[in-house]
């Protein structure tokens, strides 16, 4: 059985869905989603777990699922790097923790994240501010789908 998730992250490519994959072919699908109040000007914005499927499944009903990505950071993590950067389309960010093979780890995708610019770890947490300087994302690297993300202005 060939392995689509490395096979892919070799051709720069990872699932363009608001996602979690991992090499073995389990994909973990994220709910992202913003909320705007128009009275208070605020904006917050959430990502939590939705459920676990394949990439197989999920390519059987989206062929297309692919989509380019571009490292424009890295940061060293465990023998590794963990990499952050663009989707295909402008509102789209990644993050992908490869081996020291250059082997996925993990990747994971936002929809609309915009592009990662600035990555740092401190103690198991990976904080990332994307291109806009408008918005952090921290994961605990210990368990990747505790994803809090906020607009920082």
């Amino acid at each position: 059985m060939k392995n689509l998730i490395q096979e892919n992250w070799c051709a720069n490519q990872l699932p363009g869905i608001d996602s979690i994959v991992y090499p073995n072919g389990k994909l973990t699908i994220l709910n992202c989603h913003s909320i705007y109040n128009p009275n208070s000007q605020e904006r917050n914005i959430y990502c939590s777990p939705l459920c676990d499927t394949t990439i197989e499944s999920l390519e059987n009903y989206h062929s297309d699922c692919w989509t380019n990505v571009d490292a424009w950071t890295s940061i060293d993590y465990q023998h590794g790097k963990i990499y952050g950067g663009a989707g295909a389309m402008g509102n789209e960010g990644f993050l992908a923790c490869v081996d020291a093979n250059e082997g996925l780890v993990w990747g994971i995708f936002f929809e609309n994240s915009n592009p990662i610019k600035k990555l740092t770890i401190t103690e198991k947490t990976l904080a990332a501010i994307n291109e806009h300087e408008d918005m952090r994302i921290e994961i605990d690297l210990d368990r990747l789908v505790n994803i809090e993300m906020t607009y920082i202005r």
